[in-house]
């Protein structure tokens, strides 16, 4: 394995870990039992516990689209706030203020 792909594993690891936690979110929306809305969330939140018991991703086609999905959301909202931060230059006035002696 080269550095550079092992450097960019290692970067994504994060997004990656995120996405199959959110398999398991998924899965317990999907198991989760209710007639409205109220009653499904109330169900959603007791089958957390049964979806999280087992530590491996939901196999199941929607759970994985919805983790993927949640994973690059995740990586591109990072990605923007990145690309929008300031380049403030340590010990280096910026702006138009300037002091007179």
């Amino acid at each position: 394995m080269s550095n550079k792909t092992r450097k960019l594993l290692i970067l994504s690891l994060p997004y990656i870990l995120l996405s199959l936690f959110a398999t398991n979110l998924a899965e317990a929306w999907r198991i989760a039992e209710g007639m409205n809305m109220s009653a499904r969330i109330l169900s959603f939140m007791t089958m957390i516990g049964i979806a999280f018991q087992n530590p491996l991703p939901s196999i199941y086609p929607t759970d994985l689209l919805f983790g993927l999905l949640c994973g690059a959301a995740i990586r591109i909202a990072v990605y923007l706030k990145g690309k929008n931060a300031k380049k403030y230059r340590h010990n280096v006035e910026y702006g138009s203020a300037r002091w007179v002696a």
